[in-house]
């Protein structure tokens, strides 16, 4: 007999940051959309009861240990400290001893995947890995086919790696990252600066998978809420009339609204996300007349 899978698993994980207004916009243009299961992977330590422990069918919830170090010892025995060390200037090395960044918790994370759940991943045809603090702006792209799918930008002289979509069959290449850079192999052959996004390019190129890529439109911005801890950049642009909502990166929303104008048009847009059209018009102004500024102290 032939199994039936289910069609979408989306897979948060790391810290659950952004909020429910954050998270109801997962629900609205990704969950229900696709009509996906949700899991959500996390440390006990960042563990609380909300919309996301309610929706979620899987909850991976692991010991957090206070230096990640002690997880890469128990599992692995080679280069892996010699080649994060190599990118700690970049965060790559951030999570073990003192280094700041969170390079080694997004591949740990990973790598407790590969350990535990693949057997999971399997029941599924495709598989949505993100993190929790993205706002989307629209439905998620359905597909069909042999690829991997990530949204354009944001790249770090690699490929962004904060939002994949592929088939649950590349699950094991996907989610092994912490193998591949355990290997004198990645040791030997590293970029020359190492960052989250280069591993993460080198690492589906070692996977013979970096020839699948393709690049969709982004619909989907990173997000914070004031009391939220980071290990990394700290989010600065206010989004004006979503109370206490923070972005962290700009391009991320003026891409993803520029492309919600070029799908609806500006007026349907409006109607839709008012709100957030407003906000991309005076980042647009703003950055604007920082350029003239510029332009200007340049002549004087």
């Amino acid at each position: 007999m032939v199994q039936i899978k289910d069609k979408y698993l989306v897979i948060l994980a790391g810290s659950p940051r952004g909020g429910e207004k954050t998270w109801d916009s997962l629900y609205k243009y990704v969950i229900k959309h696709l009509d996906a299961d949700l899991a959500i992977c996390t440390g006990d330590n960042f563990y609380v009861e909300t919309s996301l422990t309610s929706n979620a069918k899987y909850k991976w919830i692991f010991n957090e240990p206070k230096n990640w170090s002690d997880y890469y010892s128990n599992h692995y025995s080679n280069k892996w400290k010699d080649y994060l060390i190599l990118g700690k200037e970049y965060g790559m090395a951030g999570g073990i001893d003192d280094n700041s960044g969170s390079g080694a918790i997004v591949s740990a994370l990973k790598d407790i995947i590969y350990q535990n759940y693949l057997p999971t991943l399997e029941n599924y045809d495709y598989i949505i890995y993100s993190r929790f603090d993205q706002m989307y702006t629209d439905y998620h792209p359905k597909f069909t086919g042999d690829n991997l799918w990530i949204p354009e930008g944001e790249d770090y002289l690699g490929i962004c790696d904060r939002h994949i979509i592929f088939p649950s069959k590349y699950a094991k290449s996907y989610f092994n990252v912490c193998e591949y850079f355990d290997s004198n192999n990645a040791y030997e052959n590293a970029p020359k600066l190492v960052t989250p996004e280069s591993v993460f390019l080198e690492h589906l190129h070692s996977e013979s998978l970096s020839k699948k890529i393709q690049r969709i439109k982004r619909f989907q911005f990173t997000v914070a809420l004031k009391k939220d801890s980071t290990r990394w950049r700290v989010a600065k642009y206010k989004i004006h009339f979503y109370h206490h909502l923070m972005m962290k990166y700009p391009d991320e929303f003026i891409a993803s609204i520029a492309n919600l104008i070029h799908e609806y048009g500006l007026i349907r847009s409006g109607l839709k996300k008012p709100a957030f059209i407003l906000n991309y018009y005076y980042l647009k102004i703003r950055r604007s007349l920082g350029d003239l500024k510029k332009k200007f102290s340049i002549k004087d």
